[in-house]
């Protein structure tokens, strides 16, 4: 017999008690002196067999409980005990780089292999790619033969952490010995996201049901106005000659033959004759994997959100550091395409030339007219945003002339307001900056515009002073309702009255502030299998999702022939100590979970509780 926690067994210590109280015992009743027997001799009256029979099984009882209680919080069981099976996991592979002819057949034979070698357990089936399934819970082997049939290959990559994962979390309520069974073909590019981690103590083995030698692929397909690129890799180690196809809006193009070197690729490009929306390029290759042999594309919208800089001093010199600032690339370029105008050449556009744009911000009041003022309104009432920063620049008289405000902003001019608090974080602006506001308040604001906000504004944001620091136009506040937005920042962002465009949070802020006013990046329009959005099948091709059309492939990762060695696949699974850490632990922890001897214990224990209730109430 062998404890899982023997530490409890101390608390068996505490049969002393009873012991103790059962030995100390005296008689209840005090001797009371009286007169008429106070010279009588002394003779002790002993007490009957019954009572000290009584005595001695309650004191048996309550010993014994306490023993049961301190043996059942031990854990006990049995170390050479037989067991009574492991649960065993197989988890096989449907990626569509299992399509290729016979491997999956060969995948499912070897999954039936280790479905009869799992010992009478309970058997569970897994089919994975970019996310797994269960497709059997742990039951009879029968269950799992029959849940084979029901896999399919289908679009997705191989990720043996999403396999891993899954198993790893059935197998933790298993309370006995575990394996999993990994069937697949072991690509290489199944361990390109990294976190491939299997607690310690579950039996880890792997099933190879082979790989192709050699793929051709389409990776990629643009389109660029009147032409259209594909892109065709050769994965294998000899050169291919394949012929490529193509079809532009339901036009097919002229075909292109191509030979591609080992282990390189190829652009092809064709002519459509005037501007493509839809395209699917496609090629021949039997002897790889089919589902990327085509791949299809839509036109990406190259129109960047445009946002107008109206600046009083010299293009170069107005608005330099928030132009700057939105021009700050991201990891895939400029999310907007910035210009910068003096207040004059502004005056001089055309209604239709302001409503192209997204975003105007007003830096300065310098060259601006009468007229400018209805084409602002008019550029609000279409849905446009308006940034407002204050300045030596910025005249507020004249600005709420041109925009119609009443009663008109009558700022007071207000020295060292402090640093910037954000004072709704709920906000869309200053939503990004909930875990790092702190960092607002490196900057020091030397001159500001204190404003009445009242009804007419909602405050973001205050300096330390109180003075109102980002506001947003309420529309009921105005006369008239309009459907653009308009924000007003109370200090220049050409520091002069500041020196926040030295900080780092200058660029987010500024970003932030026209994504809110209406300056949305396009829409993506392109996604591979594992990253559809809801509701969309997940299969190649285009669709529509929502009011867009959208574009579906593969992950181009899976199309590799790379492969891992059963063996190099065990040393690239991370063992995590977190379940147990030792196997022997490990072990122990199955097998006393299989006997539940504890429960037995407990079950005593309360038997014998009611046993010394009746002996003692008697």
């Amino acid at each position: 017999m062998s404890f899982l926690t023997p530490l409890y067994l101390f608390g068996a210590a505490l049969i002393a008690l009873p012991i103790v109280l059962h030995l100390l015992r005296r008689d209840v009743a005090p001797s009371v002196p009286f007169t008429a027997v106070r010279l009588l001799r002394k003779s002790p009256v002993d007490r009957s067999r019954r009572h000290r029979l009584r005595d001695l099984l309650l004191l048996a009882a309550r010993v014994i409980a306490l023993l049961l209680l301190a043996g059942s919080f031990a854990r006990p069981f049995v170390a050479g005990a037989p067991s009574t099976g492991r649960t065993t996991i197989v988890a096989i592979d449907r990626s569509f780089s299992m399509a290729v002819p016979a491997r999956f057949e060969r995948a499912r034979a070897l999954a039936r292999e280790a479905i009869d070698g799992a010992r009478g357990g309970p058997v569970g089936v897994i089919a994975f790619d970019d996310r797994a399934d269960v497709v059997a819970a742990p039951g009879t082997p029968a269950d799992a033969r029959a849940a084979l049939d029901t896999i399919a290959p289908g679009y997705g990559a191989t990720r043996f952490a999403a396999a891993l994962d899954k198993a790893a979390e059935i197998l933790a309520d298993a309370g006995r010995e575990s394996r999993i069974v990994i069937v697949s073909d072991l690509q290489r590019s199944g361990f390109d996201e990294g976190g491939a981690v299997l607690p310690e103590g579950i039996d880890l083995q792997v099933r190879d049901a082979g790989a192709a030698t050699t793929n051709l692929s389409v990776t990629n397909a643009t389109i660029d106005r009147k032409q259209v690129v594909a892109t065709i890799r050769n994965f294998g180690n000899v050169a291919r000659t394949t012929d490529v196809h193509a079809v532009a809006d339901g036009r097919m193009l002229t075909a292109r033959r191509v030979t591609i070197p080992a282990g390189d690729a190829a652009d092809v490009a064709f002519d459509t004759g005037s501007e493509a929306g839809r395209l699917t390029v496609g090629i021949s290759d039997s002897d790889g994997y089919l589902a990327d042999n085509e791949r299809v594309a839509i036109a990406e919208s190259r129109a960047l959100p445009k946002i107008l800089i109206v600046g009083g001093g010299p293009v170069q010199t107005a608005g330099f550091y928030f132009s700057r600032a939105l021009q700050a690339e991201a990891e895939e370029g400029a999310d907007f395409d910035v210009h910068t105008i003096t207040g004059g050449a502004f005056t001089a556009l055309t209604p239709a030339q302001v409503r192209d744009q997204s975003v105007i911000a007003i830096l300065s009041t310098h060259g601006l007219d009468r007229r400018v003022g209805e084409t602002l309104r008019a550029f609000l009432d279409a849905g446009g945003g308006l940034f407002i920063a204050a300045g030596q620049d910025m005249d507020p008289s004249v600005l709420s002339t041109l925009l119609g405000w009443q009663p008109p902003l009558a700022p007071r001019d207000a020295r060292n307001a402090g640093v910037l608090a954000a004072t709704d974080l709920r906000h869309p602006v200053l939503r990004p900056f909930d875990a790092v506001a702190a960092n607002f308040g490196q900057v020091v604001f030397d001159r500001v515009w204190d404003i009445d906000a009242g009804s007419a504004w909602r405050v973001v944001a205050r300096y330390t002073s109180g003075a109102p620091a980002l506001a947003e136009r309420i529309p009921d506040g105005a006369p008239r309702v309009t459907a653009g937005r308009v924000l007003l920042f109370t200090s220049d962002v050409d520091r002069r009255w500041n020196d926040f465009p030295l900080n780092p949070a200058f660029v987010p802020f500024s970003q932030e502030i026209v994504r809110y006013l209406g300056a949305r990046p396009p829409a993506v329009s392109s996604y591979v299998v594992a990253d559809a959005p809801p509701g969309v099948p997940a299969r190649p091709g285009i669709v529509t999702a929502g009011n867009r059309a959208v574009a579906i492939n593969v992950d181009p990762r899976e199309s590799t022939v790379d492969r891992v060695t059963p063996a190099e696949f065990l040393t690239l699974v991370t063992r995590s100590s977190a379940a147990g850490a030792p196997r022997a632990v490990r072990l122990a922890q199955q097998t006393e979970g299989q006997q539940n001897y504890w429960r037995y214990g407990l079950l005593l224990m309360l038997a014998t509780l009611v046993v010394e209730a009746f002996v003692g109430s008697r």
